[in-house]
This record gives structure tokens, C-alpha cells and sequence, in this order.
């Protein structure tokens, strides 16, 4: 076999440092060289191997169709990877298989042809590969049974991939729905420029934002439904931004058992204000208006008195009332009639007149469009939303100005009340009561809220409510 060994067909240098296993054989399978890649491959020592037959690398039950492919390839020798698509198994010196990679290259010496086999143990990348199958099938079935909703969206705005859940909602097969636009197919006109736009802010993020949102959704049946999304970007090889992944939750009826909840408190905080007025009027009205006859009657009889006595019956008589007309005013806040009898506008003047009247703050109204014409509930929840407005603007802004401008339209009725006083944090997650009660007010009236406040310009909310 020395002569084998002394043809230097290949770098000695590349031979021995090769990462890849390097196995030569003569034409006859006669093993001639192997570098020490390939021997810890198999685990045999170089003279363990020198002049043995290559099947001996082989599990038994593939020798002999080896012995066959390796009289071909001598007949016909050419550059090639062994066994293309399929999985090629060594046996090593233990007895257990090796799965390899095998490419096959040839060499006329002068001891004749020399087949070079280069040979790469992919046991670890097995290994990974049946991990990866695994949790690729665990992920599947969990995709599968999940209720939730899971999205990829690609770059132009097509479905890559899309769970049952998702099929079901959209009363679309997971199957159909790849290569649909989302965008075209499932989201209503109303909102689709704005989630589309959502969309395109985070695909063109280079650093790859996730974002949380709600939007309506419309299915093939043509029913709404309301989404909770979490939302991440999917990056390519390189790193950039490829695609969006999303998982959603249908928060339709959550919504609307908030919504009634909300609409109950409201109705709550609107009957204990009518209980109370009417209580005010019913018993201390009643009280403080007997006691005012009573009050009356004396004045004949105050001529036998002294001056002292005469001022402080006069004193009383008026600190009784102003009483009187401060149970009025409290009576008239907690259950405007004058709402019910004159409409929005006239209700929203003599609320802003009496408040101008008894503060040191300039307050402006400005109505524009019908506003007699409102329905009830509307009408008592745009007066309560804008007396909490200005209250809270009163008590905790101390401006010198406040501005109320109400206009409506054929669709819409849209409030906006500005002040120059100091301002707040619109990002903070809890508001005061009154912002609270506002905007649980707003969201019955299925209406928007837009707040804008610094310290420097006051604060400035606009509202929004659908007619």
C-alpha cells in the first residue's frame, strides 16, 4: 500500500487539517488514506482502516447495494454529492450509525484511479433537525386547539400564515385565506386605513416594534367583530424586518358586557341624582320653605321690637334665602329640567351662565347645528360630560378662561373644551374621578376621546360622539 500513500494527489497540509472527513479509495473499494477528521468520525485508528474494504463503514444491509453503486461510479466517475435528496448512514467502530453527508471526487494517479470521498457527520444537525420537527409539530397542535387568533402577515400585506381559529372566525379554510390581502379582505373600511398604516410603521421599523391594539375585524359573513392584537415583527437573515406576527383575541362580547356595565352605573349615578334632588325638594325644600313662612308671619309683629332684633331677624331672613336658592341650584345640577323642557343648548347656557356668574373664571360657550333636536340620552350625556369637563377644569386647573364650543353635523356631534390653566399628563393610566366618569360617559355614547394637556398651554379635549 506504499505507494498509495507516497502520491501526493492532495496538500498534505489541507489533508490533515480538513474539518471534513477525507476518505480515499482505490478502484477496487480498497480503503488507501484517511485523514483524522474522518477517522474520529468512525472512531478506527489509521491503521485500523488502511486496506480495508469501505463496506466495512457501512451497515450490513447496505453493503452489498453499495458494492453495486461503487462498480458504477469506477465505470463512470464525475463530481458529484452521493445519494442526493436521501440520508446516508455509516456504521462507525462501536457499531452505531453515523448519519453523513457524502461528495464524491476522483483522481487519475499513477497507481491508477483514486475515488476521494469528503465526508461531514451530521449527527448534531440530525439531532437539532428532529428537535426542531418536534417543537415545529408541538407548536402546530397548539396552534391548532388554541382559541386565540395567530397571523403572519408578509411585507405586501398578504396572509403567509393563518391557525383554525383564525379560519373559523373568518368563516375562511386556513388554506384559502394564504395569499389574501388582510388588509382588502378583513378590515372595514372604516378602520382600514389606520391599521394599515399601523401595519407599515412596524414593518419599516428597523428596530423591529411590537405594539398592542384593537380593531374591528369583518368576516366572509360580513359580522363585525372586535380584536385584541398583540403584535411583533418576524426579521429575515439579514436581520430587517420580513413579515408580522400576531395573535388576537376576540374581546367582542367583554366589550359589550362592559359597555352594559358602564351604561348601568351611569343609569345608577342618574337615578340616585333624581333620588336625592327629589329629596332635597321633598325634605329640606319643604323644610326651609316652612320655616320661611314662619319667618313671614313674625314680620307684623316686629314693630314692638328693637332695631338690634329687626337686623338680625333681617339677616336671618336672607341667609334663609340664600339657602333656599343655593338647594335650588344644587337640585337643578343634580336633575336639569330644563334639559328635558329646552334641549341641550338652553340647558348648556344657563349651565355656563350660572358658573360665570359665580366663579372669578371667564367661561365662553359657542353651539353651532341643531341641538333641540338630540335624543335623550345623548342630550343628558353630552350636558353631564361637559359639566364634568369644566368642573374638573375649575378645580384643578385654576385658568382664567374656559372655552366650550359644541357644533354637530349630520353624523356626529363634536365637544371641545379648552382652558389656560395648568395641565397634566395625558399619558398618565388613571385619570381622577371626573375623567373617569367622563370617559366611561363617552364610551357609552360609543364616542372618542382626545386629550391634549401641558403646562405651559392648558389642556384641550375634544369628543367625539356618532348621532
Amino acid at each position: 500500500m506504499l505507494e498509495y500513500l507516497k502520491d501526493d494527489f492532495i496538500s498534505p497540509l489541507i489533508f490533515k487539517n480538513s474539518v471534513e472527513g477525507i476518505l480515499v479509495t482505490s478502484s477496487d473499494g480498497l480503503i488507501v488514506q484517511a485523514n483524522p477528521s474522518c477517522l474520529k468520525t468512525f472512531g478506527y485508528s489509521f491503521d485500523e482502516l488502511i486496506g480495508q474494504p469501505v463496506e466495512k463503514l457501512l451497515p450490513g444491509n447496505l453493503s452489498t447495494v453499495h458494492l453495486q453503486h461503487r462498480k458504477n461510479y469506477v465505470k463512470n466517475p464525475q463530481f458529484r454529492k452521493m445519494a442526493s435528496g436521501l440520508e446516508l448512514i455509516g456504521l462507525n467502530k462501536v457499531g452505531n450509525e453515523v448519519p453523513l453527508e457524502i461528495s464524491l471526487s476522483y483522481v487519475h494517479s499513477k497507481v491508477g484511479l483514486l475515488v476521494i470521498c469528503f465526508i461531514v457527520d451530521i449527527s448534531n444537525s440530525k439531532k437539532l433537525e428532529r428537535e426542531l420537527k418536534k417543537e415545529r409539530k408541538m407548536i402546530q397542535q397548539y396552534l391548532e386547539v388554541t382559541s386565540s387568533i395567530f397571523l403572519i402577515l408578509n411585507k405586501d400585506e398578504t396572509i403567509a400564515v393563518a391557525n383554525k381559529a383564525a379560519g373559523d372566525l373568518l368563516g375562511v379554510s386556513e388554506n384559502e385565506l394564504k395569499g389574501m390581502n388582510w388588509f382588502d379582505e378583513f378590515i372595514p373600511e372604516s378602520e382600514r386605513e389606520n391599521v394599515r398604516s399601523l401595519f407599515h410603521e412596524m414593518i419599516d421599523s428597523k428596530t423591529g416594534i411590537s405594539l398592542t391594539n384593537e380593531n374591528l375585524i369583518i368576516n366572509a359573513q360580513g359580522e363585525q367583530r372586535l380584536i385584541e392584537w398583540h403584535n411583533t415583527v418576524l426579521k429575515d437573515r439579514l436581520g430587517m424586518p420580513d413579515a408580522t406576527l400576531s395573535s388576537g383575541v376576540d374581546i367582542t362580547e367583554k366589550r359589550a358586557l362592559e359597555k352594559t356595565r358602564k351604561e348601568a352605573l351611569v343609569m345608577g349615578q342618574e337615578n340616585e341624582r333624581r333620588r336625592i334632588a327629589q329629596e332635597l325638594h321633598d325634605g329640606l325644600g319643604q323644610s326651609i320653605s316652612a320655616i320661611n313662612l314662619n319667618l313671614n308671619a313674625l314680620e307684623p309683629e316686629l314693630e314692638g321690637f328693637t332695631e338690634r332684633f329687626k337686623g338680625i331677624y333681617s339677616n336671618l331672613k336672607s341667609k334663609l334665602n340664600e339657602t333656599i336658592e343655593e338647594v335650588r341650584s344644587i337640585s337643578r345640577n343634580l336633575t336639569p329640567r330644563i334639559l328635558e323642557d329646552f334641549g341641550l343648548g338652553r340647558a348648556l347656557e344657563y349651565l355656563c351662565d350660572t358658573i360665570d356668574k359665580s366663579t372669578q373664571v371667564k367661561l365662553n360657550l359657542s353651539l353651532h347645528g341643531d341641538l333641540l333636536n338630540i335624543d335623550q340620552k345623548i342630550a343628558l350625556g353630552l350636558y353631564r360630560i361637559i359639566q364634568e369637563l369644566v368642573n374638573n377644569a375649575l378645580h384643578h386647573a385654576n385658568p382664567k378662561n374656559i372655552n366650550v364650543h359644541v357644533t354637530r353635523d349630520k353624523s356626529e356631534i363634536i365637544v371641545l373644551v379648552e382652558d389656560d390653566g395648568g395641565g397634566f399628563d395625558p399619558n398618565m393610566k388613571f385619570f381622577g374621578l371626573g375623567l373617569s366618569n367622563m370617559q366611561s360617559r363617552v364610551e357609552v355614547l360609543n364616542g372618542q376621546v382626545e386629550v391634549d394637556s401641558n403646562d405651559k398651554s392648558g389642556t384641550t379635549i375634544s369628543i367625539t360622539i356618532p348621532i
